[in-house]
């Protein structure tokens, strides 16, 4: 028997003691209702159940996010279901005032007065619709497009028909009966340019040159135009309204000889279309002239561009471009004119001097970006972009019904803006929708990761208490041996006595 040491009194508080441990654990996780409060409690779990936390966080507020969009889609397509109305009621009055019964002087211009207010509340309502600060029909929130194909033409039959459009080719210093090769490039009635090629004979004069070859060009141009050969001179013109078929838009014609000898000869140049290394485009309106004289549409990537001076409506099919010239010839300043409306458009362009340069390649997104997920992938953001909607963007800011004639094509007209705002509202719509079904699914997300974080950081209630119960009995047994295994050594004093 050993009075220095009680080895059971120590073995009964050493059990005492880590009982009372595990019983204030208990009492923590029942307490605070998390089974992980440190990282000493599951180091991995921990690590695991804060970045679902994180995740958690940002689905909630993807969510938010994606409802705030849908508040701001719905801004702007409340905006332009006025803008609808509007388009409307000008329709109906220009339906009014093609009629034969009304009077320019009197009765159309009065209903001209009333279509002018209505530009100008439509403008107003572009210049106005902002949802928290943000503009959202003006244009800023439009995407720029990347530009893949840039063509000029002409809209007006005047623009092509008889002297208005005419090229001349020279031949000479050929050699007879030696087969030659003529590359060059035109474009088409769709503005698609393409590379032509055509064989011929020399004859033993130049002028039999030129038969040869006004032959063989006369199967690339086809009806409404004729080739003719004079001397040693072909020439190509429109002959009859309503062509406009072919066009050349290379600046130098060379004819090759297949077997020896070169001769070059160069043509005017009405446009050109240049493919640069840096994926731009450029297209150099110098000597191009405006309205109906020889050119007066930019088609970029399938869309038609009218080039009009102020006060014009555009054809059927094709947006406006307005500049301010007397001339009738491009300058720098309506190339600015140009470039500054087609970037309303959401085109990519510049203009340095009377060049156009467009950027080639993917569209660079415009508008905003809505973060709609809980990481900054691509796939997590959604890009909103709106339409310009000014009067000049949807094409009716020239539109005049004060004349009979005016009043006919203003019909179609305000139908293209129609369409336009259609167009619009039809994107708003689909991305509304979209954020419904994103909002839907981020809850669904958040709910199953929540669970999984629950899983690991919660606590089991019954789990805990039935161990709680445990250590709480296991503590007052303890309590008690540790009582009793102190008076073991009071029997020493029995040896003692």
């Amino acid at each position: 028997m050993r009075i220095q040491h009680n080895i059971m009194a120590m073995n009964a508080y050493r059990n005492y003691t880590n009982n009372t441990s595990a019983l204030s654990k208990n009492l923590e996780k029942l307490s605070s209702g998390y089974k992980i409060n440190r990282a000493g409690d599951d180091a991995a779990g921990l690590a695991i159940s804060e970045k679902m936390r994180a995740q958690i966080t940002g689905l909630d507020k993807a969510q938010d996010n994606a409802k705030d969009g849908i508040s701001l889609v719905q801004t702007a397509e409340g905006a332009l279901t006025e803008v609808h109305d509007m388009l409307n009621r000008m329709y109906e009055l220009a339906e009014q005032s093609a009629n034969g019964t009304f009077e320019d002087e009197t009765d159309r211009v009065q209903l001209q007065k009333e279509v002018t207010q209505l530009k100008d509340e439509i403008n107003r309502i572009a210049d106005s619709a902002n949802f928290n600060g943000i503009n959202l029909l003006d244009g800023s929130m439009a995407a720029s497009g990347g530009v893949e194909k840039v063509s000029l033409g002409t809209t007006a039959a005047t623009a092509v028909a008889g002297a208005t459009f005419s090229q001349k080719l020279t031949f000479g210093g050929m050699t007879q009966n030696t087969d030659y090769t003529m590359s060059f490039k035109y474009l088409d009635a769709d503005g698609n340019a393409h590379d032509a090629k055509i064989s011929f004979r020399a004859g033993a004069t130049a002028g039999d040159t030129a038969k040869a070859a006004a032959e063989a060009l006369k199967g690339v141009f086809g009806d409404g135009y004729t080739v003719t050969a004079s001397g040693a001179d072909v020439t190509v013109s429109a002959t009859e309204l309503g062509q406009n078929k072919t066009q050349f838009i290379s600046g130098t014609i060379s004819i090759q000889e297949t077997q020896s000898g070169t001769a070059y000869t160069t043509l005017p140049t009405i446009g050109t279309l240049t493919a640069g290394k840096n994926e731009t485009m450029t297209v150099d309106v110098a000597s191009v002239t405006a309205g109906d004289t020889t050119i007066d549409y930019l088609e970029i990537d399938g869309t038609k561009y009218q080039i009009l001076t102020r006060g014009k409506a555009p054809e059927s099919g094709y947006k406006a471009l307005y500049v301010d010239q007397s001339s009738g010839k491009y300058s720098a300043d309506s190339a600015k004119q140009i470039a500054d409306q087609l970037k309303d458009y959401g085109i990519n362009v510049s203009a340095s001097g009377t060049t156009l340069t467009f950027t080639k390649g993917s569209a660079n997104e415009g508008g905003l970006t809505l973060q709609i997920g809980d990481t900054s992938d691509s796939w997590n953001q959604l890009k909103v972009s709106i339409d310009d909607c000014h009067t000049a963007a949807i094409g009716i800011d020239g539109l005049d019904i004060s004349t009979q004639k005016g009043a006919a094509s203003a019909l179609d007209t305000i139908k293209d803006a129609i369409n336009y705002v259609s167009n619009v509202r039809g994107t708003l719509g689909a991305t509304q929708n979209r954020l419904d079904h994103t909002i839907n699914n981020l809850s669904v997300m958040q709910e199953n990761i929540q669970d999984a974080e629950s899983t690991i950081r919660d606590t089991d209630v019954a789990d805990e208490m039935m161990a709680y119960t445990k250590n709480n009995i296991l503590i007052q047994s303890a309590q008690a041996m540790l009582a009793q295994a102190n008076q073991v050594p009071q029997g020493v004093l029995q040896l003692l006595q």
